[in-house]
């Protein structure tokens, strides 16, 4: 929280609009060690002490399932997502939702797009892909593993008239950075106009 609250006096000393929120260790790893009920509760009371002294800034949750630092987190899934912003209830508490999180969540990215940017909540998008296991998550160059899914992705952003931000989640461990970024660029930039051909049903069922 301490973290956070020096994060939002940066953000908004440098007129930034939004400020991400990663927990990677807000989770527990062994049964019996943590009482879920009052974690949650915690949760929500941090993150809406951290809205409210961020305002005319956008706190964002980059929610994950699960990671080396937390094996099962306390906001595990899309729609417990959700269940926050709603209790947090700060009009500037939206959520980040991270491609490859989606994945390793077991969730259709799509899907879990429609459901945060029709509720108004979508404040940003992080994209990746990659092969998903348990603890791991590949962050390979967007839309090269999912590319069907990737571009749905793309479509109900653009049906929800996505206007935020954009990143690139990628970890070019092996690979020329500046290469893969350029590479993540341009297949974005191919979805995004591919998936505006998509508009009508017939072109939907051509896809197939």
């Amino acid at each position: 929280v301490a973290l956070a609250r020096e994060g939002c006096a940066w953000a908004q000393e440098l007129g930034a609009r939004q400020l991400v929120i990663w927990p990677a260790t807000d989770g527990y790893d062994y049964s019996f060690s943590v009482n879920y009920s009052r974690a949650w509760d915690s949760a929500v009371a941090s993150y809406r002490s951290i809205a409210r002294e961020c305002a005319g800034v956008q706190v964002s949750l980059e929610w994950k399932p699960t990671d080396e630092a937390a094996r099962f987190s306390i906001v595990a899934s899309t729609g417990a997502a959700l269940l926050l912003v709603e209790q947090v209830g700060e009009p500037n508490f939206g959520l980040t939702l991270d491609f490859g999180h989606l994945l390793l969540a077991g969730e259709n990215p799509a899907q879990s797009i429609d459901m945060v940017a029709s509720r108004g909540k979508l404040f940003g998008v992080h994209l990746n892909d990659g092969y998903q296991r348990l603890g791991a998550e590949d962050g390979l160059a967007w839309g090269t593993v999912h590319p069907t899914q990737a571009l749905e992705a793309v479509w109900y952003l653009q049906q929800h008239q996505y206007g935020g931000h954009v990143y690139f989640d990628t970890f070019p461990n092996n690979e020329d950075p500046v290469r893969e970024a350029q590479f993540n660029i341009r297949q974005f930039t191919r979805m995004w106009e591919r998936a505006a051909r998509l508009r009508d049903a017939r072109a939907l069922k051509e896809l197939w």
